[in-house]
C-alpha cells in the first residue's frame, strides 16, 4: 500500500489539523507542496479535487478533500475519537468553537491588502479570542482530569484547538493574552509532549505562522 500523500501549500492553513492528527496517529505520510498554478490545475484535470479545493489527502485509495472531512477520517482511522455519544457531541461543539476562533483572523491576517488592515484584523481576532473563546477552553481544561479537552485521550477537538491556540502562542504581539489563562499554558506543554506530536512539532516539517512567501505562493497557485 502506498504512503498517504497530503497536498497543500508549504504552510499551516487548512491542512495543519490533519498533519497534527496524522502524526498523533503515527501514520507516515508525504507532504506535497503546491508551488505553481499548473500543479493545481493538473489535480483538477486528474479528478482529484471534487470542489477544486485543497488540502487533498490521498489515502486508502481515496481522494479526500475538505479540512474537517479529512480530519474526521484520520481521527476515525487512528481511533482518536470520543468513547461515547456524549463525548462525541462535546468534541463536535468544542471543535466548532475552535474553528470559529481561528477563522476570526489569526491565520488570515497576513493575507490582508495592507499592513494596517493586517494589524486591524489581528487585534480584532485577539479581542474576540480573549472575550469569547479562551475563557471557555480554560474552564473545560480546568475541569479535565486528563489534560485533554474530552475524555482521556487526544481527539479532533484537541487538534483543532491547538491549531488556533498555536497562533496565539507564537505571534509575539498576541502571546500576552495567555497570561490570563494558566490552564491553556499547561495544555500547550501537555499536547506538545504527546507521542508523534513531540517529534513533529520540533521538526522542520512544522511550519511557522503565515509569512510573505506563503502569501505570494498561494496567490500564484489560486490565481488571486
Amino acid at each position: 500500500m502506498s504512503k498517504p500523500r497530503l497536498t497543500y501549500f508549504a504552510g499551516r492553513g487548512f491542512a495543519e489539523v490533519t498533519r497534527l492528527a496524522l502524526n498523533a496517529a503515527q501514520i507516515e505520510y508525504d507532504d506535497v507542496y503546491l508551488r505553481t498554478r499548473e500543479e493545481f490545475l493538473q489535480l483538477i484535470t486528474d479528478g482529484k479535487l471534487m470542489f477544486k479545493q485543497v488540502p487533498l489527502l490521498e489515502i486508502d485509495g481515496k481522494n479526500l478533500i475538505g479540512s474537517e472531512c479529512v480530519l474526521r477520517y484520520v481521527c476515525n482511522k487512528g481511533k482518536l475519537q470520543g468513547k461515547s455519544d456524549d463525548d462525541q457531541t462535546k468534541i463536535e461543539m468544542l471543535s466548532m468553537g475552535a474553528k470559529d476562533m481561528l477563522k476570526g483572523g489569526f491565520s488570515g491576517a497576513k493575507f490582508q491588502a495592507t499592513p494596517e488592515k493586517e494589524e486591524e484584523m489581528l487585534q480584532s481576532a485577539a479581542k474576540q479570542c480573549k472575550d469569547r473563546y479562551l475563557p471557555v477552553f480554560e474552564k473545560v481544561l480546568g475541569e479535565s482530569k486528563s489534560g485533554f479537552l474530552v475524555g482521556d485521550s487526544l481527539t479532533m477537538a484537541d487538534f483543532m484547538f491547538f491549531d488556533g491556540l498555536s497562533y496565539v502562542n507564537e505571534i509575539p504581539e498576541i502571546k500576552p493574552l495567555l497570561d490570563d489563562f494558566p490552564n491553556l499554558k499547561v495544555y500547550i506543554k501537555h499536547f506538545s509532549k504527546q507521542p508523534g506530536l513531540k517529534e513533529y512539532l520540533s521538526s522542520p516539517r512544522r511550519h511557522s505562522p503565515p509569512g510573505d512567501e506563503l502569501v505570494r505562493v498561494v496567490k500564484i497557485v489560486l490565481d488571486w
